[in-house]
Protein backbone atom coordinates (compact mmCIF):
# COMPACT_ATOMS: atom_id res chain seq x y z
CA UNK A 1 0.00 0.00 0.00
CA UNK A 2 1.41 3.49 -0.90
CA UNK A 3 2.03 5.44 2.17
CA UNK A 4 0.16 9.20 2.45
CA UNK A 5 2.91 10.94 2.31
CA UNK A 6 4.56 12.97 -1.21
CA UNK A 7 6.14 11.26 -3.68
CA UNK A 8 6.76 10.81 -7.28
CA UNK A 9 4.99 7.70 -8.80
CA UNK A 10 5.59 5.85 -12.43
CA UNK A 11 2.57 4.11 -13.76
CA UNK A 12 2.49 0.95 -15.99
CA UNK A 13 -0.14 1.41 -18.47
CA UNK A 14 -1.28 -0.93 -21.53
CA UNK A 15 -2.77 -0.17 -24.53
CA UNK A 16 -4.80 -3.06 -26.30
CA UNK A 17 -5.78 -1.51 -29.35
CA UNK A 18 -5.09 1.78 -31.11
CA UNK A 19 -6.77 4.60 -29.76
CA UNK A 20 -7.78 8.13 -30.66
CA UNK A 21 -7.56 9.93 -27.61
CA UNK A 22 -8.76 13.77 -27.04
CA UNK A 23 -7.13 15.45 -24.01
CA UNK A 24 -8.46 18.68 -22.99
CA UNK A 25 -6.86 21.60 -24.74
CA UNK A 26 -3.52 19.50 -25.83
CA UNK A 27 -5.66 18.47 -28.59
CA UNK A 28 -6.55 14.81 -30.32
CA UNK A 29 -4.02 12.19 -30.92
CA UNK A 30 -3.33 8.54 -31.90
CA UNK A 31 -2.16 6.24 -30.10
CA UNK A 32 -0.80 2.90 -31.28
CA UNK A 33 -1.75 -0.61 -28.75
CA UNK A 34 1.39 -0.92 -26.40
CA UNK A 35 2.71 -0.52 -23.33
CA UNK A 36 3.20 3.28 -21.47
CA UNK A 37 4.39 4.85 -18.63
CA UNK A 38 3.95 7.59 -17.03
CA UNK A 39 5.36 9.54 -14.28
CA UNK A 40 3.87 12.00 -12.06
CA UNK A 41 4.23 13.25 -8.81
CA UNK A 42 1.39 13.62 -5.85
CA UNK A 43 2.77 16.18 -3.54
CA UNK A 44 -0.66 15.73 -1.64
CA UNK A 45 -0.06 12.24 -0.46
CA UNK A 46 0.93 8.69 -3.13
CA UNK A 47 -1.90 7.10 -1.49
CA UNK A 48 -4.65 9.25 -2.75
CA UNK A 49 -3.63 9.77 -6.04
CA UNK A 50 -3.18 6.54 -6.90
CA UNK A 51 -6.39 5.50 -5.42
CA UNK A 52 -7.45 8.30 -7.78
CA UNK A 53 -6.12 6.99 -10.78
CA UNK A 54 -7.04 3.16 -10.22
CA UNK A 55 -10.71 4.75 -10.53
CA UNK A 56 -13.10 4.13 -13.41
CA UNK A 57 -15.48 7.32 -11.30
CA UNK A 58 -13.95 11.10 -11.47
CA UNK A 59 -13.38 14.10 -13.05
CA UNK A 60 -11.25 14.19 -15.68
CA UNK A 61 -8.58 16.79 -14.46
CA UNK A 62 -5.24 15.86 -15.64
CA UNK A 63 -3.83 14.70 -19.04
CA UNK A 64 -3.35 11.07 -17.53
CA UNK A 65 -7.36 10.96 -16.37
CA UNK A 66 -7.79 11.13 -20.13
CA UNK A 67 -5.73 7.80 -21.30
CA UNK A 68 -6.24 5.96 -17.76
CA UNK A 69 -10.51 6.04 -19.22
CA UNK A 70 -9.76 3.99 -21.68
CA UNK A 71 -6.49 1.90 -20.96
CA UNK A 72 -5.84 -0.69 -18.30
CA UNK A 73 -3.49 0.63 -15.35
CA UNK A 74 -0.78 -2.76 -14.14
CA UNK A 75 1.50 -1.65 -12.45
CA UNK A 76 2.09 1.29 -9.98
CA UNK A 77 5.59 2.68 -8.69
CA UNK A 78 6.49 5.34 -6.63
CA UNK A 79 9.08 6.93 -4.17
CA UNK A 80 8.27 9.04 -0.78
CA UNK A 81 9.81 12.36 -0.37
CA UNK A 82 8.50 15.73 -0.76
CA UNK A 83 11.29 16.58 -3.76
CA UNK A 84 10.00 16.13 -7.28
CA UNK A 85 11.38 13.75 -9.36
CA UNK A 86 8.84 12.91 -12.51
CA UNK A 87 10.95 15.08 -14.72
CA UNK A 88 14.03 12.88 -14.04
CA UNK A 89 12.09 9.97 -13.91
CA UNK A 90 11.16 10.79 -17.20
CA UNK A 91 14.44 11.85 -18.69
CA UNK A 92 15.29 8.32 -17.39
CA UNK A 93 12.80 6.34 -18.60
CA UNK A 94 13.16 7.77 -22.17
CA UNK A 95 16.73 6.15 -22.44
CA UNK A 96 15.04 2.75 -22.34
CA UNK A 97 15.89 0.97 -25.45
CA UNK A 98 12.37 1.59 -27.35
CA UNK A 99 11.48 4.35 -25.81
CA UNK A 100 9.19 7.43 -28.10
CA UNK A 101 7.03 10.06 -26.66
CA UNK A 102 3.94 9.68 -27.76
CA UNK A 103 2.34 13.12 -26.94
CA UNK A 104 4.72 15.68 -26.92
CA UNK A 105 4.13 17.90 -23.55
CA UNK A 106 1.83 15.14 -22.05
CA UNK A 107 1.87 15.60 -18.29
CA UNK A 108 4.45 18.00 -18.66
CA UNK A 109 2.69 21.71 -19.21
CA UNK A 110 4.52 22.82 -16.43
CA UNK A 111 8.32 21.92 -16.97
CA UNK A 112 10.50 21.44 -20.15
CA UNK A 113 10.63 17.67 -20.37
CA UNK A 114 8.77 16.82 -23.59
CA UNK A 115 6.48 14.76 -21.83
CA UNK A 116 5.77 12.40 -18.88
CA UNK A 117 4.10 9.90 -21.25
CA UNK A 118 6.66 7.26 -22.83
CA UNK A 119 5.51 4.83 -24.98
CA UNK A 120 6.90 1.59 -25.61
CA UNK A 121 5.74 -1.33 -28.13
CA UNK A 122 6.37 -4.35 -25.48
CA UNK A 123 6.69 -4.12 -22.59
CA UNK A 124 9.78 -2.60 -20.24
CA UNK A 125 11.56 -4.89 -18.53
CA UNK A 126 10.66 -5.07 -14.90
CA UNK A 127 14.30 -5.18 -13.77
CA UNK A 128 15.26 -2.73 -15.97
CA UNK A 129 12.41 0.45 -14.89
CA UNK A 130 13.21 -0.67 -11.34
CA UNK A 131 16.78 0.36 -11.34
CA UNK A 132 16.02 3.19 -13.60
CA UNK A 133 13.76 4.78 -10.77
CA UNK A 134 15.90 3.86 -7.97
CA UNK A 135 18.98 5.38 -9.71
CA UNK A 136 16.40 8.79 -10.61
CA UNK A 137 15.22 8.50 -6.43
CA UNK A 138 18.38 8.73 -5.02
CA UNK A 139 18.08 5.22 -3.54
CA UNK A 140 14.71 6.10 -2.17
CA UNK A 141 12.28 3.69 -4.23
CA UNK A 142 9.98 2.30 -1.84
CA UNK A 143 7.60 -0.05 -3.22
CA UNK A 144 5.94 -1.38 -6.09
CA UNK A 145 2.20 -2.84 -6.13
CA UNK A 146 1.52 -5.28 -8.98
CA UNK A 147 -1.43 -5.98 -11.22
CA UNK A 148 -3.52 -2.79 -10.55
CA UNK A 149 -6.00 -4.14 -13.07
CA UNK A 150 -9.16 -2.06 -13.35
CA UNK A 151 -11.92 -3.90 -14.03
CA UNK A 152 -13.14 -2.15 -17.54
CA UNK A 153 -17.08 -4.10 -17.64
CA UNK A 154 -18.49 -1.83 -15.49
Amino acid sequence: MPPRTPGTYALLIRLERELTLTVGRLGTFVLAPGWYVYLGSALGGLAARLARHESREKRLRWHIDYLLAQAELVEAWWAAGSERQECRWAQAVLRLPGATVPIRRFGASDCRCPAHLVAFTDRPHRQDLAALLWAGSAGRLVGQVANLSLDRTG
